[in-house]
């Protein structure tokens, strides 16, 4: 089966992955990292707010994020004062990715939702809202796209909060993105259009089996690059009749059912050796409709 790998950041762990069930891998990543041209002063916002006092509950949404806020404190020389002030405010990770960042750096996680299912902005909020929250400033640093339900909801429950973005997904991978990819010890696969592009037009002609996301932009991606080029609705139709499609995540779920395209495949346990081994598994039990998957 030949198995299409849209992600950028593990990119090759999932192809071996792929190559070590038999499968062959079409890597055409669809996502990237961009570093926004506020980035700087957002972080330092972000850094000082803290190192004055100003948080009670410090939030990551994401590993890349915590990454770029601790390379941007150290060129300002602030890191160790906002390491230690970060120790003063309860932190709040969204995921094992930002909880496992924070640690390389020293810092605590308190409160984390507990099931993978739970690893989204909806969850971090449930677990927050467990606190009274009234009169409280809330930090958050987001991923490379931004939710206005969490804000809205933290600023329901009496509240006060502040977010800062410091870096895009987008179709391309900045040399500042790969950077703080590097610094994570992910050796990344550039995204490029024209590859991305091609992949579109092999899901349309039956040449992929199987399509993986890891995460939603990697799937806003593929279907922006789709309508650019006026392939959006046959897409679609490809990805529902013709096509395995797997997700990690039930955000990625989401973001895929958002595209009117169903999900066959999604592991209850949010990695990818469990979602080969949950493609392998739909596989091999015959579940499969798509007949051209199961020859």
């Amino acid at each position: 089966m030949r198995v299409a790998v849209t992600g950028s950041r593990r990119a090759n762990e999932l192809a071996q992955l792929i190559s070590n069930n038999g499968g062959i891998p079409y890597v055409a990543p669809t996502i990237g990292i961009g570093t926004r041209d506020s980035a700087e002063s957002e972080a330092q916002d972000l850094i000082n707010e803290v190192i004055r006092g100003k948080s009670d509950y410090t939030v990551f949404m994401t590993g890349p994020g915590v990454y770029a806020v601790m390379q941007i404190a150290e060129r300002l020389g602030l890191k160790d004062d906002f390491i230690r002030a970060l120790a003063k405010t309860k932190v709040v990770a969204r995921s094992p990715k930002p909880r496992g960042a924070l640690s390389k750096h020293g810092v605590d996680v308190e409160i984390m939702p507990v099931s993978t299912h739970d690893n989204t902005a909806e969850g971090v909020a449930r677990e927050l809202m467990k606190d009274n929250l009234e009169g409280k400033h809330i930090v958050i640093v987001w991923h490379g796209s931004q939710s206005m339900r969490l804000g809205r909801d933290l600023r329901g429950a009496g509240a006060g909060v502040s977010e800062f973005r410091i870096y895009d997904y987008s179709t391309h991978l900045s040399s500042q993105g790969a950077e703080i990819l590097k610094t994570m010890g992910y050796q990344s696969i550039p995204p490029e259009e024209a590859r991305v592009l091609k992949l579109i037009e092999d899901v349309l002609a039956n040449v992929i089996d199987v399509i993986t996301f890891t995460s939603p932009p990697s799937v806003r991606n593929l279907f922006s690059i789709a309508q650019k080029h006026s392939l959006e609705k046959k897409l679609v139709e490809a990805l529902n009749t013709g096509q395995i499609v797997v997700a990690i995540g039930q955000p990625t779920k989401e973001e895929i059912e958002s595209q009117a395209v169903r999900v066959d495949v999604i592991p209850d346990i949010y990695k990818l050796g469990a979602m080969v081994a949950a493609l392998g598994k739909y596989v091999s039990s015959g579940q499969s409709k798509k007949t051209k998957a199961l020859r």
